[in-house]
């Protein structure tokens, strides 16, 4: 299964001046940055499974935002490492990343885990909450270590969640309906 590089979004999804692109080994240090900065995992860092979301161009380009997918085995991938820059979360940065992020995925099963504070922001993209058994074995692993760490760094419960409705049709749908909210969330 081969990952389809920063798929496009409407430009009517997208906010002024916002641009999407694949990630690239000279981002490595802003990623490392970001994920250092919100407590997440800094493991498995490949920059060719990232879309980068910037404003501005060449040398005056700046960052705003990051996610990537990554394979859970053959038949299923994970939505992992989504930072917005907090001076840009409710702007429609981190709605436009997930839609990118899910168009790359097409039809394969896409899941992910996040803090209970941020399901809703999944919610609005097709996400639903599943039970850990209903997660990819890989996943489920992850899951169990990230609970402890979660509660001790954040008190926060952590969620796990599948995305439904993958076909066009359903991705158009939750694109309007992400627009319609004003694109609020991290």
């Amino acid at each position: 299964m081969g990952l389809r590089q920063a798929a496009s979004v409407r430009a009517a999804q997208l906010p002024p001046d916002l641009r999407l692109r694949p990630g690239v080994p000279a981002d490595r240090p802003a990623f490392l940055r970001g994920i250092l900065r919100e407590k997440l995992n800094p493991l498995a860092l490949d920059p060719s499974r990232f879309t980068v979301a910037e404003r501005g161009s060449g040398e005056h380009a700046r960052v705003l935002g990051f996610g990537q997918i990554k394979p859970l085995g053959q038949q299923a991938l994970e939505l992992s490492t989504l930072i917005v820059d907090e001076a840009e979360r409710g702007n429609g940065v981190g709605s436009a990343l997930i839609a990118s992020l899910a168009a790359q995925a097409g039809d394969t099963p896409l899941y992910l885990t996040t803090l209970a504070t941020t399901a809703a922001l999944y919610k609005r993209h097709g996400f639903e909450e599943i039970a850990r058994g209903d997660a990819p074995p890989l996943l489920q692993l992850e899951y169990l270590i990230g609970l402890g760490v979660a509660w001790l760094v954040t008190r926060q419960r952590l969620v796990l969640m599948r995305r439904v409705g993958n076909s066009a049709a359903a991705q158009q749908q939750l694109g309007e309906q992400a627009a319609g909210s004003g694109g609020k969330g991290r």
